[in-house]
């Protein structure tokens, strides 16, 4: 009955992994370049741009506006309009109009009168406001474009980030689970040699609290795995609760295989993941998107300079009005006049409020100027530091390369001693827990550095699609 419980459960623990999805780095980003919520606002904002420049063209086109209207007026207003008709009708015979001139004489005013015409605007120059808009328009579109740039490094970055970042917990679970089940064999045979008489009850509780403290370990271990898997799950914009087995690479580079040692994976990190910092210079920001984004923003303030000085130029309008006589008829009937003119104005005072404005665009475009070279002087500071970190985290592998090394050594030999009844359990216990430690120091620097160089490529904004 136990080996059909213990069949039925290791079959429901393949189907629930082979459940689960197989994820590598490029399907993460890809799932993150289509689905995350923060590329796909800036995406709609880039289409939005193009709309607004498409805005700025139309200013450039004539403008048509067709307008009708009826009005209605009372009784006693209608009769009043034309009470000089009568007077005319009964006055012309005195001043020689035959009565036959008159009979088609319309009313000077009607109970329902209808108008319809259209009008036709076609803007000349109004100071160079239209050329201005339109360069304003390309400026936002450019930073637009700029603005996804910037958005999608930034989620190809968290991607790269999260990702080692649940592989590294994954390695923390499997060393926690290592640990506890190296504890387990040594519990195990504490008591068969208390049994034996050669270890004290003591030393079995010892034991049993290391257990304990390593089962807790595990715990914590867990815990940070499910919170890697929800950061990443979140930048890949799928859901939160979705699980995926993620697909390690070995390395093939000596200088960091120490894991392969230890039998546990290794991710290599691509050159785009570790761009070369044995020098670095402010060339990178001259493609940077995020000093593009800045300096199109003193672009944009120039510009607003430009369309303040607009106020204060000379405007120049064609318009064009067509239409049919206002009459008691619906139908398009009666004269048919129109207008064209050419309508100059030039502004004199406007209460300085042009000048303000213009003082204040100046103003705008100094403080733009000032800002663009804090955050260039930002980002190269984010570049220099993010060298440094990766500088630091391959001295920290070497380090914690040492390190395991020795505890490795130390915990095999102080392991052989201990079989043999010659060294204490607190020996064993500190032995195990250092070298515990120094695997755990091992498996941070070096996730740690792969999150570096991701760091240093997105600092540098050289960061691009797999």
């Amino acid at each position: 009955m136990t080996r059909v419980i213990i069949i039925v459960l290791m079959f429901l623990v393949v189907s629930h992994v082979s459940g689960q999805e197989k994820l590598t780095l490029s399907g993460a980003e890809n799932f993150a370049l289509n689905q995350n919520h923060s590329l796909r606002a800036a995406g709609h904002g880039l289409e939005a741009a193009g709309w607004e420049k498409r805005t700025a063209i139309s200013r450039f086109l004539p403008k048509v506006e067709v307008h009708s209207n009826i009005t209605r007026i009372d009784p006693l207003t209608e009769q009043r309009g034309n009470a000089s008709i009568e007077f005319i009708k009964q006055a012309a015979g005195q001043v020689g109009i035959p009565q036959s001139a008159l009979a088609d004489i319309r009313p000077f005013v009607y109970r329902d009168t209808y108008s319809t015409g259209f009008t036709v605007l076609q803007p000349i120059y109004n100071g160079g406001a239209e050329v201005v808009g339109l360069q304003a328009a390309n400026a936002v579109q450019e930073r637009t474009e700029y603005e996804y740039e910037e958005t999608e490094q930034n989620v190809i970055a968290r991607v790269r980030s999260s990702y080692f970042s649940v592989l590294k917990a994954e390695e923390l679970v499997v060393l926690a689970k290592e640990s506890a089940e190296r504890t387990k064999r040594w519990l195990d045979l504490t008591n068969r040699q208390k049994e034996l008489g050669n270890r004290t009850n003591t030393d079995v509780v010892r034991w049993e609290v290391q257990l304990a403290a390593d089962e807790g370990n595990i715990v914590n271990a867990e815990n940070g795995l499910a919170m890697a898997r929800l950061q990443l799950n979140e930048v890949m914009g799928v859901d939160l609760d979705a699980k995926y087995i993620l697909e390690k690479e070995s390395s093939q580079e000596p200088g960091i295989s120490a894991l392969q040692k230890t039998g546990s994976p290794v991710l290599l990190a691509s050159t785009q993941m570790m761009p070369d910092h044995s020098s670095l210079d402010d060339s990178f920001l001259e493609l940077h998107p995020s000093m593009k984004k800045i300096e199109t923003n003193l672009r944009l303030a120039d510009i607003n300079v430009s369309n303040a000085w607009t106020a204060f130029k000379p405007s120049v309008n064609l318009a064009f009005q067509y239409g049919w006589e206002q009459n008691n008829s619906i139908s398009l009937d009666g004269i048919k006049p129109w207008i064209i003119s050419l309508n100059f104005s030039f502004p004199l005072f406007n209460g300085f409020g042009d000048y303000a404005r213009l003082e204040g665009s100046k103003a705008d475009l100094q403080r733009a100027t000032e800002q663009t070279e804090s955050y260039r002087r930002i980002l190269l500071l984010q570049a220099r530091n993010a060298d440094l970190a990766v500088t630091s985290s391959e001295k920290r592998i070497e380090i914690a390369r040492a390190g395991l090394k020795q505890a490795e050594d130390v915990l095999a030999s102080v392991s052989r001693r201990y079989d043999l009844g010659v060294a204490s359990n607190v020996d064993l216990i500190d032995v195990q827990t250092a070298y515990t430690s120094a695997k755990t120091n091992y498996i941070i620097a070096l996730y740690d550095s792969y999150i570096a160089g991701v760091e240093l490529a997105r600092s540098r904004g050289t960061i691009t699609r797999q």
